[in-house]
């Protein structure tokens, strides 16, 4: 995308975009990151929607929705790396499309769910702590999510991450129900005096721009946030077992840096329909219905996934040494990414600028996280790549640690 697009007020950015009939606010304060907080954090974000000091109800929240062409309102909170974000996120329609100069009542309803919560209804946030940990059970009772669980805290251990990550719902559970009211308070009050940054896209006239950023009377913070872009990996494999018709694996290898181009055809070398992971661990070998690789961009490191039989955990790993050594192989590295830049060309002639990828792309860039180029520069680049691009990278290739969450009714 052309950033060079982007008008600043206050940390928060425009981008204008008419191609939309839809415009798109989202507003980021840093948080910090102790299981409690995070805990409360979670909580927060559902308390914030459904109770407020201008709307008696919920219900009340939902038909102010509604009388702004259901604006859609909802707070989140992310962990990136190792920083917590706290942010809203409302979506409105245009009100050039719907012919009506709503503005003003658009920018106010914003303003009062993010800036005038109630911190007094007892009831409310015992109704969202239930609410949430029915949630989180239903959850981790899929046993692939309760799997990508356990392999992100126990293959990226970070002490802060337990909660974020815990299967253990007695101890959810706990940490949920210890929240009281002054806890979401104080935790809303200092997330407040940390606003980062925000954006706006889509079709907003620079003037209704500045008007939102006066009526929302945000104050930048000069906190930076914290990214560690160099999470360690335990170095020795590890499995564990699960009441679980499948077994789940996790292959972990370290990768150099790679820019967003190469990212992205090293994907689909290894993704597409006639990556290596389709070809060589469903259609020559059987050992999955599917399989794909996780590259973690800003912590280098990649993971090969596959649901399988606990019987095939040596094939498949073999197998991934394999598709690794192709990788390393140039004259079949050189076949891969022609294969991969074809795909990627065809694909680009029926896919536009999508919206979502853009909104992505802005809240990567005011969070300071965006490395990649304009789409126009991305494809011009791989265009031009062999395998001379990724040789580096792939060469350097070396496995961490294979994780899996073993079926305990596996014959």
């Amino acid at each position: 995308m052309d950033f060079d697009k982007l008008k600043e007020n206050n940390g928060i950015y425009l981008y204008q975009d008419d191609s939309f009939n839809t415009i798109t606010i989202r507003l980021t304060f840093l948080g910090d990151l102790t299981n409690r907080e995070s805990a409360i954090c979670d909580l927060l974000c559902h308390y914030l929607a459904v109770t407020n000091k201008n709307f008696k109800s919920d219900d009340d929240i939902i038909t102010r929705s509604k009388e702004l062409y259901s604006m859609d309102i909802y707070f989140y909170n992310k962990l990136y790396s190792n920083q917590k974000v706290f942010g809203i996120s409302a979506n409105m329609i245009c009100p050039e499309t719907v012919g009506d100069d709503y503005y003003s009542e658009a920018f106010e309803f914003i303003r009062q769910m993010l800036l005038e919560p109630d911190f007094t209804n007892q009831e409310m946030l015992d109704y969202c702590k239930r609410c949430f940990i029915s949630g989180r059970r239903v959850d981790l009772e899929d046993n692939e999510e309760y799997a990508d669980n356990m392999y992100s805290s126990m293959v990226l251990p970070e002490e802060n991450r337990k909660y974020d990550y815990s299967t253990d719902m007695e101890y959810i559970s706990e940490l949920i129900n210890s929240v009281t009211l002054d806890d979401i308070k104080n935790e809303y009050e200092k997330l407040m005096k940390n606003f980062y940054s925000g954006f706006v896209f889509g079709n907003m006239p620079e003037d209704k721009f500045n008007e939102f950023v006066s009526h929302i009377g945000l104050t930048k913070t000069n906190r930076k946030p914290n990214y560690d872009r160099d999470v360690k990996t335990i170095e020795g494999d590890m499995e564990i077992e699960k009441d679980c018709e499948q077994s789940y694996i996790f292959v972990t290898y370290d990768l150099d840096s790679l820019t967003y181009s190469q990212l992205r055809v090293l994907s689909k070398i290894l993704n597409s329909t006639l990556g290596l992971c389709y070809q060589i661990l469903r259609e020559k070998y059987g050992l999955v219905y599917s399989a794909e690789v996780e590259i973690m961009y800003y912590l280098k490191k990649l993971y090969f996934y596959g649901e399988i039989d606990q019987n095939n955990k040596e094939k498949f790993v073999e197998v991934v040494e394999e598709i690794v050594e192709i990788l390393k192989d140039k004259g079949l590295l050189d076949r891969a990414v022609e294969v991969s830049k074809n795909e990627i060309a065809i694909n680009e002639v029926t896919v536009s600028e999508d919206q979502e990828r853009i909104i992505n792309s802005l809240n990567d860039y005011v969070l300071g996280l965006y490395e990649g180029l304009n789409r126009t520069e991305v494809n011009r680049e791989i265009m031009k790549m062999t395998g001379d691009n990724l040789i580096s990278t792939t060469l350097s290739l070396k496995r961490k640690n294979v994780f899996m969450v073993r079926s305990s009714e596996d014959e």
